[in-house]
């Protein structure tokens, strides 16, 4: 599809460029928020739009559903929810528009076929408002009043780094260094990282106290379980956040040495993944030495991403295969599974940020930053991490650690 025709007939080519988008277009984290918002509602557009009573227009967008929206082009402002989101000055979340008594008779499920619709107000400091950033989808999907709240703290970042652009442009941008703006931006997943992190820790106590009741029938318990599950999910994507800030602004990855055993750790970090693989068949081996002195939580951090990563490009009822074997020299540890190779051609860029081996298990919506965040670890500790992949073998990630950093 060429530029000049976008997929939907509603959408407006830019007329031209405002400040506005500009700025939004200065702030490279806003497409990491709105990939990580698409991956925690599985919502498949996320925009970030200037809202006026005049006009719509999209300042950074995701498009993972062919809608067909580019940064600058306008819509009506009137058959949008955005203009509902504007008029009300609070979040909205819609699951099922088509059948909601409210919005059934909104333009939005009418002209643009939306069915599912969940927003925040755009706040600059002053309190001036700025627009919307939401997320939708031509289909229905379940909402949480966790996941506005998400929603509620992006927006209240993404709305002070604008403020901070804007004050930026006033300003001689060449008394900034490459260096500073790198960490004036990188900052802002760093905030999101961290502030993210109460609603989800009260999220999961919640869950795990009302798991403790006796009168809760099956349904009740795997729904509880599924909150759980989700709750780690998302904590997992924190912490490799976290990490991805850490590097990205120039700070070394933190780890904390210490003697330990590696076939433990191992042991541990199996048996917690096979309680959420999916019918996956978990398999450990442990051999010869695992004692050295690394760091156990970050050694776990490794494993969990690998599995992880093991899990979601293989079929349902797989056979995984976990190695931990320990020579004089250092201690190798191995995951394997089964399923397509990943092709040659990403082998060399496998372990950068936002890089996945396949397009296969994408109903997972990762990120994109679980090897990564595995090879600077790796690294920090002296060793090395190697990938084979072919169709009769499968593909295996080993993970190469000298006994001492």
């Amino acid at each position: 599809m060429s530029p000049s025709q976008p997929a939907h007939s509603h959408i407006r080519p830019p007329v031209s460029v405002s400040a506005d988008v500009e700025a939004v277009g200065r702030i490279e984290a806003v497409k990491t928020v709105l990939r990580v918002l698409t991956r925690t509602t599985g919502l498949r557009l996320a925009v970030v739009a200037r809202v006026t009573p005049e006009s719509w227009t999209c300042c950074a967008v995701l498009d993972e559903m062919g809608f067909g929206l580019k940064a600058g082009d306008t819509l009506v402002v009137s058959t949008t929810f955005c203009n509902t989101v504007r008029n009300m000055g609070r979040p909205l979340r819609v699951n099922h528009a088509s059948q909601d008594p409210v919005f059934q008779n909104h333009p939005a499920p009418k002209m643009y076929n939306v069915e599912s619709y969940i927003a925040v107000p755009l706040y600059r400091r002053n309190g001036d408002f700025f627009g919307v950033m939401c997320a939708l989808d031509s289909r229905p999907a379940d909402l949480t009043d966790e996941t506005l709240e998400i929603f509620r703290h992006l927006g209240e970042l993404v709305g002070h780094q604008l403020e901070q652009e804007e004050v930026l442009s006033d300003r001689d941008s060449q008394l900034l260094g490459a260096h500073e703006a790198s960490v004036l931006r990188e900052q802002l997943m760093g905030i999101v990282s961290h502030d993210l992190r109460n609603p989800l820790n009260a999220i999961s106590l919640a869950a795990a106290t009302l798991m403790r009741r006796n009168d809760l029938d099956d349904r009740a318990r795997r729904g509880l379980r599924r909150i759980l599950d989700s709750s780690d999910r998302a904590n997992r994507l924190i912490r490799d956040l976290l990490d991805f800030t850490h590097v990205r602004t120039g700070m070394p990855l933190p780890v904390k040495p210490q003697p330990m055993n590696l076939h433990e750790v191992a042991e541990q970090v199996v048996d917690e993944v096979r309680l959420t693989a999916q019918g996956r068949t978990l398999d450990l081996v442990c051999e010869g030495n695992g004692c050295g002195k690394w760091d156990p939580d970050r050694i776990a951090q490794v494993l969990t991403n690998l599995l992880t990563n093991a899990v979601q490009y293989s079929a349902p009822g797989a056979h995984i295969r976990v190695e931990a074997r320990g020579d004089e020299r250092e201690v190798m540890l191995a995951v394997t599974n089964a399923g397509t190779p990943i092709p040659q051609a990403l082998l060399p860029v496998l372990f950068e940020p936002m890089t996945r081996g396949t397009t296969e298990g994408s109903e997972h919506r990762s990120v994109g930053l679980g090897l990564f965040i595995v090879n600077q670890i790796v690294r920090a500790h002296g060793g090395e991490v190697e990938v084979a992949s072919t169709a009769e073998a499968g593909t295996t990630f080993r993970v190469h650690l000298p006994r001492g950093c």
